[in-house]
């Protein structure tokens, strides 16, 4: 009985040593199969993408990730299928700077870079085939409320304005100090200009940094105030053209004196005056006697030259008597 139960266990023991490894092996292929798969199949993230088969031997590996649409033309196994390795030698890549090449008879060209959906165009032999790039990641959307935090300011003489910034561009809300005062008044981009009692405009309304001006008390001799408004929340931008405008130039004081009958003596002081002699003389001094300039000048002129023509008849009468 005992002869028995030794050869019984002698031979599991045998047994187990003949059969322990075969099961090691086993365990360890059931356990390394797995992992070496995990590797394969591990690429990084850089190179990772969509690959497809655009030609014997060669892959488009399609990414549309933070560095923008890309192809990565790869070379692999003729008899390359899909699930296989792709992270061969590099035959060519597209992106939004690279935009076409060719690639072993194939014409290839990056489409719609800038779009929502852009795509691979592969070229060959008269035929196009198109295969979309992955759907890009979701941008960061702007703010619900792009409209900035209020800045107060103190106007003076009971008032107090409002400056807030949204795409729309600059808007000032005047209103009273005091919250029973009711009187408002309102300036956005498109109407920069203020009541015409005083001062309040906001100056370049349309550029990138927008300024609000104001005076509401004192004469021309008190300056004016100015306060620029807050910026966008981030993400926000502006709904139409930045531009700046500059301010026509003023135009300069003229210095030159106005001319009175005063200066004019002074002026013609010293200079020498020609008193014509005859009937010329007799008009001018009839012209310095009569109250009416424009009567006695138009007589002195009529008398002048009678008595020039007289003079002029007198000469040629004794020329003829000198030859006679």
């Amino acid at each position: 009985m005992r002869t028995a139960l030794r050869a019984s266990i002698a031979t599991a023991v045998l047994a187990g040593a003949l059969l322990a490894p075969i099961a090691g092996t086993a365990y360890a292929a059931t356990t390394t199969a797995p992992a070496a798969a995990a590797v394969a199949a591990t690429v990084p993230d850089r190179y990772a993408g969509t690959p497809v088969l655009i030609g014997t031997g060669v892959v488009a590996v399609l990414r549309n990730k933070s560095e923008g649409p890309e192809a990565w033309i790869r070379a692999v196994s003729d008899d390359w299928k899909p699930g296989d390795g792709y992270t061969g030698r590099v035959l060519a890549t597209l992106d939004v700077e690279h935009l076409k090449a060719s690639v072993n008879g194939l014409e290839l060209e990056l489409v719609g870079k800038d779009s929502a959906h852009p795509s691979l165009s592969v070229a060959k032999g008269g035929t196009t085939k198109s295969y979309p790039l992955p759907q890009a990641a979701t941008a960061p959307t702007a703010p619900a409320d792009c409209v900035s935090k209020v800045k107060q300011v103190n106007l003076g003489a009971g008032l107090q304005a409002d400056l807030t910034m949204s795409p729309k561009g600059p808007k000032v809300v005047m209103h009273g100090a005091d919250p029973a005062d009711t009187w408002t008044r309102t300036l956005t981009r498109t109407n920069p200009k203020g009541s015409s009692d005083y001062l309040s405009r906001i100056n370049n309304p349309s550029s990138a940094k927008p300024v609000f001006e104001w005076k509401t008390q004192g004469g021309n001799d008190v300056p004016s105030g100015f306060a620029d408004f807050p910026a966008l929340p981030k993400g926000c931008t502006l709904d139409y053209q930045v531009t700046e405008e500059t301010p026509a130039p003023k135009p300069e004081p003229s210095t030159a004196k106005p001319v009175t009958a005063t200066d004019v003596s002074a002026q013609t002081a010293g200079q020498t005056t020609v008193v014509p002699q005859g009937a010329v003389a007799a008009g001018a001094e009839i012209a310095s006697e009569d109250t009416d300039n424009t009567t006695t000048l138009a007589a002195g002129a009529g008398a002048g030259l009678l008595a020039v023509f007289a003079v002029l008849g007198a000469t040629v009468l004794r020329r003829r008597r000198s030859h006679n």
